[in-house]
């Protein structure tokens, strides 16, 4: 079970173990670095030499420490595994402390000295009773990626101890005070039930946010479509007119150019607002057309964009 004397212990044995082996490790490299320079000295090494030995041993030796450090500062998280009667999900707790903002978030527990622990399984709204967790000793400390802290401020699986909460909410309302006085089960449960219906209006605010922004991505496409639709329906009634203006006018054995095809297709899409034949709208005429009257020969135009001239 959570105990708050068994945590102190652990993290008073780490800070003990860990200036320890500081400390060792100073000595050691003290004495390795001492007994190089002797060894320099002896043999008639150089100034530079003997700098270049006293520096290189010197950082070698801080860096093997500080290695040997941090793995004992990690070691004792296995033996931080707990089982907290009453857990509450990271986010909401925040939200009971007022504190609305990740940066907020970070400055309530650095200031109330809040612990954060990683629960087995996701947690629903409210309060949980007996969660399996474990303490995150390290969340705190300079090491920690900023981005794991906003992660684990919107996870279902971080957690906080309740009663911890309980306990700082109490310390502040005998400090500040509260308008109306409130039972403190009934103020907890008041406090719970506003955090969680906090964490489910930003829930919806942010899915409100992800439909907007689809919904605009959709309309701007639709309307992109509309347009390219329009402009087809256009090019579409051009081509009907084109087709009966040539074949009552074109008779064989003439048969009608490309350039001419082009001039008639532009004069007719004045009408809709079309100022230029397509290649491709030109060369679908050409293809549909009755051979007898289209005029195939002649040399490929260069960059026209048709298939045949």
């Amino acid at each position: 079970m959570f105990t708050s004397k068994k945590f102190e212990i652990i993290k008073n044995a780490r800070l003990v173990t860990v200036i320890g082996i500081g400390a060792l490790g100073i000595l050691a490299v003290s004495f390795i670095v001492a007994h190089l320079a002797r060894i320099g000295v002896s043999s008639g090494a150089t100034i530079s030499d003997l700098t270049a030995t006293l520096l290189g041993g010197t950082l070698i030796g801080l860096f093997v420490t500080g290695l040997f450090c941090l793995l004992a500062f990690h070691a004792f998280s296995f033996f931080e595994s707990a089982t907290l009667p009453q857990a509450i999900r990271l986010n909401e707790a925040m939200r009971m402390l007022h504190a609305k903002t990740n940066r907020e978030s970070l400055a309530a527990l650095k200031y109330y000295r809040i612990s954060v622990f990683k629960a087995k399984n996701a947690l629903g709204d409210g309060v949980a009773e007996n969660v399996p967790c474990k303490l995150i000793s390290t969340f705190l400390s300079p090491g920690f990626l900023r981005s794991d802290q906003n992660a684990a401020l919107g996870s279902d699986n971080h957690c906080c101890d309740f009663t911890h909460i309980q306990e700082i909410i109490a310390a502040n309302k005998a400090m500040w005070g509260e308008a109306e006085e409130q039972p403190e089960e009934q103020a907890g449960e008041v406090s719970v039930e506003v955090a969680s219906l906090e964490r489910k209006i930003t829930d919806l605010l942010e899915k409100n946010k992800k439909i907007n922004l689809n919904s605009t991505a959709t309309n701007a496409r639709n309307s992109q479509l509309k347009t390219q639709l329009a402009e087809a329906e256009s090019h579409m009634a051009v081509l009907v007119e084109l087709a009966n203006k040539v074949t009552n006018e074109i008779k064989p054995p003439h048969r009608i150019k490309k350039d001419e095809i082009k001039a008639k297709y532009v004069a007719i899409g004045k009408i809709y607002g079309i100022t230029e034949a397509p290649g491709a709208y030109v060369s679908i005429f050409r293809k549909n057309m009755p051979k007898e009257l289209i005029n195939w020969s002649g040399a490929p135009n260069q960059g026209s964009g048709d298939e045949e001239t």
